[in-house]
Parts: C-alpha cells; sequence; structure tokens
C-alpha cells in the first residue's frame, strides 16, 4: 500500500526516471469473431462474440482513416519527443478477420501522409493461428506482437501457434508470449508445457493468471507456479482485494504523485468513486474505436465526453466532423481541451495525467505540449 492516503492526493502523473515518455495509443477493435471459444473468455465486447458479423472491409478502411485523422490533430501541439503512437490491433481475435492481410496493408499505407509528423508503431494482440503464408504477410505489416497460447484448441491450431511463434522470433521484432494459464485437467499440464518449451529455447513469456471463478488456484497449481513466479508474485494471487483501495497503470509505468517527480511507485490511492470530478488528460493520450459497432470511446474503458458526461464521443458518421471541430479548439485555444473524470472507476487510463486542480494539471501538460 502506498503511504499517502487519498484525501492528501492531488495530483498523478507518469514517472519521468528511470526515463520514460508517455505516447499516444489508438486501441481498435477489429472483429469480435474468434477461432476459439474459449471458456474463460467472456462473450461480450471485453472478450469475443461469434454471433456478431465480421464487419465489411470498407468500413474498416474507413475507421482507420479516422483514427489516424484524429491522432494526427492530437499530435498537432505535442512536443516532437512525445509524438509517438502506438496502435494496438485486437479482437476477438483480429486474425480471424477474413480480409485481415488487406486491413493490415492498409496501416501501411494509409499512414504515408502522416510519416514525417509523427511516429507510429503497430501491435498485433493475437492468438498467432493464422496461415503461415497469411502470419508472413502480417508480420510485415506490424512492428511488435503479443501472442497469446490457449489450451482449449486443437492440435492443428496450437501447431500453427508453435510456427508462428518460431517466425515471429526469427524477424527480430518485438514480442512476447502470454500462456493463459487455465487450472483444469487436462489443460494445465499444457500450459505449464507451453511456459516451460518459451523458457527452454529463449522466447519472451509470461503466464496470464485467469479473473474470476475460472482462476481459481490450488495448492499443486502454485506448486507448479513455482517454477515461473517469484515469491512475491504468487503472494499476490490472492491480494486481489486491494485493487478496490489502489490503482496501478495498466502497462506497469510507475507513476509520481502530487507533482513529486523524483519518486515514483507502482500503486496510487484510489477514492470510493474513482477519481471522479478530477481534471483529466486522457483524451490527449488514447482513443479507442470498436470496428463491430462503428463507434469510438476515449479509451477501452474510460467513456467521459467532453461535456463531462460518459459515452461515445463519436462514430463513423460523426468523427469527421469531432475531429475538425477539435482541431479548431486547439488552433483556438492553443491546446487540446481536458476532461472532468465522469466515471466512479478509472480501469484504464490511470498513467494518463490528472489533478483535482486544473493548473496544476495544465502545468504537467506543459512536459508534453508546447
Amino acid at each position: 500500500m502506498p503511504e499517502m492516503s487519498f484525501d492528501k492526493l492531488h495530483t498523478i502523473e507518469p514517472a519521468y526516471l528511470p526515463k520514460s515518455k508517455l505516447g499516444f495509443l489508438i486501441d481498435w477493435l477489429i472483429t469480435l469473431k474468434c477461432n476459439y471459444n474459449c471458456s474463460y473468455c467472456p462473450i461480450s465486447e471485453f472478450g469475443h462474440d461469434n454471433s456478431v458479423p465480421h464487419p465489411e472491409y470498407d468500413k474498416s478502411l474507413r475507421m482507420l482513416k479516422q483514427l489516424y485523422a484524429y491522432t494526427d490533430v492530437m499530435m498537432t501541439k505535442k512536443k516532437d519527443r512525445f509524438k509517438d503512437a502506438i496502435m494496438n490491433i485486437y479482437g476477438g481475435e483480429a486474425i480471424f478477420h477474413p480480409q485481415f492481410v488487406e486491413i493490415a496493408e492498409a496501416t501501411t499505407r494509409e499512414f504515408e501522409k502522416y510519416k514525417d509528423r509523427w511516429r507510429l508503431k503497430r501491435r498485433i494482440t493475437t492468438n498467432a493461428t493464422a496461415t503461415e503464408k497469411n502470419w508472413k504477410k502480417i508480420i510485415e505489416h506490424v512492428e511488435g506482437a503479443t501472442l497469446s497460447y490457449h489450451t482449449q484448441g486443437s492440435d492443428k491450431l496450437k501447431g500453427l501457434f508453435r510456427k508462428n511463434l518460431d517466425h515471429m522470433v526469427s524477424t527480430g521484432k518485438n514480442y512476447d508470449v502470454v500462456v493463459l494459464m487455465f487450472p483444469e485437467d487436462p489443460y494445465w499440464k499444457d500450459c505449464c508445457d507451453m511456459v516451460r518449451h518459451c523458457k527452454e529455447n529463449n522466447f519472451i513469456v509470461r503466464p496470464r493468471l485467469l479473473d474470476g471463478d475460472k482462476g481459481v488456484y490450488k495448492k499443486n497449481h502454485l506448486e507448479d507456479l513455482a517454477e515461473f513466479l517469484d515469491k512475491k508474485e504468487l503472494d499476490d494471487i490472492s491480494s486481489s482485494p486491494i485493487q478496490h483501495q489502489v490503482r496501478a497503470c495498466c502497462g506497469g509505468r510507475p507513476l509520481c504523485t502530487n507533482r513529486e517527480i523524483k519518486e515514483n511507485q507502482i500503486l496510487v490511492p484510489r477514492g470510493p468513486e474513482g477519481y471522479k470530478g478530477w481534471n483529466c488528460s486522457a483524451n490527449q493520450f488514447f482513443i479507442y474505436g470498436d470496428n463491430t459497432k462503428g463507434r469510438y470511446f476515449t479509451n477501452k474503458d474510460c467513456r467521459v465526453k467532453l461535456d463531462g458526461t460518459t459515452g461515445t464521443v463519436a462514430t463513423l458518421d460523426t468523427m469527421d466532423e469531432y475531429t475538425e471541430m477539435l482541431r479548431k479548439q486547439i488552433t483556438e485555444n492553443g491546446a487540446p481541451p481536458l476532461l472532468t473524470c465522469a466515471q466512479n472507476t478509472c480501469r484504464c487510463g490511470t498513467c494518463a495525467p490528472k489533478s483535482i486542480h486544473k493548473e496544476k494539471l495544465l502545468e504537467v501538460m506543459n512536459i508534453y505540449n508546447n
């Protein structure tokens, strides 16, 4: 637990030491369909849903163009060292979209007009079960990948995963392997064997423990996990109630509080209503595009809008107008607008600078913006 209590907290920002910088995250949900149907994956917009059709290619291309255009506007006032965007592409299962190769190719082609104004890295979160031919084409158009291994699939799919992992490693591109640790027989042994296989081959791998009723780990599971996790990580497995009182950055980024920029911590206090009423810059660091429903949010979990309410910030039909409105505001005011948090829980976006005091937040934003 952090030493500071929530009632003494007034400002949160990313740590600058060790050297770090906060870029712009483009979250793009391609499709909700998946070629797996894992029992631990919820059937919803936060998991997969095979009843929802794949979005048409033309619709996907339109959203891609809008995401780039919006990012371009949000980059206009950033200092050059912060003009880095990461596009996180995922599903459902993104590569299960029948035209995903064409979509991947479009991410390269459509960025050409922006490449001299800001930098882009694309990262795909995938079960890596494309055909070997398609996988090689896809990897040409991303800079990194998170490959998730699921045991509730066929031997054919698992075989594709291994071959595609080998190819990913051979490219020298950034990657990591996440093994979903499903604590049921006969899947558990397969999970441990895959983690062990990756470690023996010096692949970058981490076991991921499941949440909810599917993530109940007994003594024998913990004994097996001791081979892969340190004692502190094992002790933390049963400490989930702490998350109601404190919050961490989803990406593990260290944070600073109350402008003490020479000190940092992983967990920061959270009030009974989160950071509701605080001034927040999440919209200057995130955009989330839901390709399946043609809508946009501040980010995957933050639903706060510029008017202090929650909901979609725009749709496919209104995004061009919304982006142009922001361009005019930034030109007239010299900086992008800020949000006033309207959510009871900040699930994603904790790392975006925020403060009770608007003047404190503007002070922080001078680090990022001209």
